[in-house]
C-alpha cells in the first residue's frame, strides 16, 4: 500500500467549512489537529446520504469510505455534520430541534458504518456555530 492515511473524514461540502478566502479551513484545521493524514469525503448534508438516501447515494458514499479503508488504510472515520446546513432542507422550530436531528442522524450513520465495516472506529462530531456571523465553527465530539 503506497499511500497510507489512518483517518477518513465524511463532512458537508459547505464552503464555510473549507478553504475560505479569509484563510479559514475548519475541516483542514480539524484534520491537522489529529496529527495524521486523512481522506476528506464531502457530501451535501454530510451523513444525510446514509440515513435518508436518494437513489444510490448511500452506496456511492459507502464506496468512497471503502476505498479510503482499502486503499489508504483508514482505521477511523470521523463523521462531521454542521449547524445551519442548507442541504437538510428542514425548517427547524428551534436550534435545539436542529441539534437533536443532527445527533440522531450522526448516531444512525455511525451504526450503519459499524455494521458495514465492523473493524473501523467511528467518531461523530458536530461543527457548531460560534459568534453571530454564521461563518465560524467549532468542531466538537457528540459522544
Amino acid at each position: 500500500m503506497p499511500h497510507r492515511c489512518p483517518v477518513c473524514v465524511v463532512t458537508c461540502e459547505d464552503f464555510r467549512l473549507h478553504r475560505r478566502t479569509d484563510g479559514g479551513d475548519f475541516i483542514g484545521d480539524f484534520v491537522r489537529s489529529l496529527g495524521a493524514e486523512g481522506d476528506v469525503i464531502t457530501r451535501a448534508g454530510g451523513v444525510q446520504d446514509l440515513v435518508r438516501p436518494g437513489a444510490g447515494f448511500d452506496e456511492s458514499l459507502l464506496r468512497d469510505i471503502a476505498v479510503s479503508m482499502e486503499q489508504h488504510g483508514a482505521e477511523t472515520i470521523y463523521l462531521i455534520n454542521h449547524e445551519d446546513c442548507g442541504a437538510y432542507r428542514f425548517e427547524f422550530a428551534t436550534r435545539e430541534e436542529e441539534l437533536r436531528r443532527h445527533g440522531q442522524d450522526l448516531r444512525q450513520a455511525a451504526e450503519i458504518l459499524k455494521k458495514r465495516f465492523p473493524t473501523v472506529r467511528v467518531v461523530t462530531m458536530l461543527a457548531r456555530l460560534e459568534g453571530g456571523d454564521g461563518q465560524r465553527y467549532r468542531i466538537e465530539e457528540t459522544g
